[in-house]
């Protein structure tokens, strides 16, 4: 197999398999890989995905048996990755579709006939730039009279400026993408009870997505590892509840509406958070990022779409977005199963198996990219820096997803340029960095600091005090 590895015969027999969420039983044959799979490896890799698998290559390589997810076979690099997709099919969830499942933005893509450009201009057509513009101009506050100090309120003293940066990236791109997804705004959508207006519309989503998507408790799974028994979520930790909102927001829209906004929404605000977080750590590139932009956007008016065109005069952020994409994946691939036998990185895997395309093997192998543990853009402005990242999102992994990432990075694009140019974008720089499964994301305590251009401010009719906190809050 594999000379200089340890190996390991590893028998599965018929168990049960977590694909993003759901379960199902399926068999896998008995199989010979590196590896030593253990009872724990589940936990362990939830807990933290990028050590767990960092270590099991510096021991076996970048193909592996594990005991995760039904004793899944763990696979990276550019070549075994399409050799597993040329040899296997996605394991769909059984019963109900579940979030993460499917490539983000999958209905515009088929209907344009998988041009990733022509859905992105459908995209816009549907009025993704309208939306995207007044739900961040509704982050402007307005200028509040006040009739005296004995007139303040508590929350009078709470600078409206900072919001938490996933939730709202939730609200917005769930906003902007409506018209596409849903099939019309957030503001035409029939209305019901609780759910009457955008600001209804977009809290509630932002509830179910953080319930429906909030990761175990990291104490509790390393708990589980250790073979502890300790509940999924402790205080203070995981997402929040969807609660009665939530509820009737999956009631209104349905769950296939809500699944293609989960599948679209999440990975997409997740990578533009950490785009932004990663920005304001790398001071260096995000001054560069502010010059290109400003000259792609020159004698474009401040409410002008961002369209594709605008975003081909952007090769730093593009590159910028591909990095962020590769060390901080949001999600990953549908798992496969092998329709026949075939070869993944010197390793033998037969009909049957089991297979995960896994970022967090094939994003840091140093055999393709330079420095993997080091965040550099600069890997994607020439030849020779290391393939496009292809495994950070759901969906096909491969080049069958290529159209799919490329949609949803030109989403995000649009709305890290957009954010930007209305905004000065504050993340604090000792924010815990992105976690969770099956998304990974900035957790939704983070904060963002978002203050107005002056031109937004006036349009909005906002005027700063002597302390810049008395505002009136949408």
């Amino acid at each position: 197999l594999c000379s200089g590895r340890s190996k390991m015969l590893l028998t599965v027999a018929s168990t049960s398999v977590r694909a993003s969420g759901p379960r199902m039983a399926v068999g896998t044959p008995t199989i010979t890989a590196p590896g030593a799979p253990t009872a724990r490896d589940e936990a362990m890799f939830m807990a933290d995905p990028r050590g767990f698998c960092a270590a099991r290559i510096s021991e076996v390589g970048p193909v592996f048996a594990t005991g995760a997810f039904g004793g899944a076979v763990f696979v990276g690099g550019a070549e075994a990755v399409e050799s597993v997709c040329a040899a296997g099919t996605p394991i769909a969830s059984g019963g109900q579709r579940q979030p993460l499942e499917l490539a983000p933005f999958a209905p515009l893509l088929a209907s344009a006939g998988g041009d990733w450009r022509g859905a992105y201009e459908s995209l816009c057509a549907a009025g993704f730039h309208e939306e995207l513009y007044a739900g961040l101009f509704a982050w402007v506050p307005k200028f509040k009279e006040t009739g005296g100090f004995s007139t303040f309120r508590f929350e009078d003293f709470i600078d409206p400026r900072v919001r938490k940066a996933l939730p709202g990236a939730r609200r917005l791109l769930f906003r902007a993408t409506a018209p596409s997804l849903l099939g019309s705004t957030l503001e035409a959508l029939p209305p019901r009870e609780g759910l009457s207006t955008v600001r209804e519309w977009g809290k509630a989503y932002a509830a179910l997505a953080s319930d429906r998507l909030a990761p175990a408790s990291r104490l509790s799974l390393l708990g589980q590892a250790a073979g502890l028994s300790l509940p999924a979520r402790l205080p203070g930790l995981g997402g929040g509840g969807g609660g009665e909102k939530g509820a009737l927001l999956a009631a209104a829209l349905g769950e296939g509406r809500l699944a293609d906004a989960l599948d679209a929404v999440e990975p997409t605000a997740a990578l533009v958070t950490s785009m932004l977080a990663m920005a304001e750590r790398q001071g260096g590139w995000s001054a560069r990022l502010a010059a290109e932009q400003k000259a792609a956007l020159t004698g474009a008016g401040p409410e002008a779409p961002i369209d594709a065109a605008v975003l081909d005069e952007m090769p730093l952020l593009h590159a910028f977005a591909l990095e962020t994409l590769r060390t901080q994946p949001p999600t990953r691939p549908q798992r496969l199963r092998l329709e026949r036998d075939t070869a993944a990185g010197g390793v033998s895997l037969p009909a049957g198996t089991v297979v995960a395309a896994e970022p967090f093997v094939g994003h840091f192998l140093p055999a393709d990219y330079a420095s993997p543990d080091s965040f550099d853009p600069e890997r994607f402005l020439g030849a020779g820096g290391g393939p496009p990242p292809s495994l950070g999102l759901c969906g096909p992994a491969g080049e069958a997803g290529e159209a799919s990432r490329q949609l949803a990075l030109a989403v995000a694009k649009a709305t890290f340029v957009q954010l930007r140019r209305m905004f000065e974008i504050g993340v604090a720089l000792d924010a815990p960095p992105p976690g969770g499964y099956p998304l990974h994301a900035l957790p939704d305590s983070v904060d963002l600091k978002a203050v107005a251009n002056m031109y937004y401010e006036l349009q909005r009719g906002a005027a700063k005090t002597s302390s810049g906190l008395f505002y009136e809050k949408d």
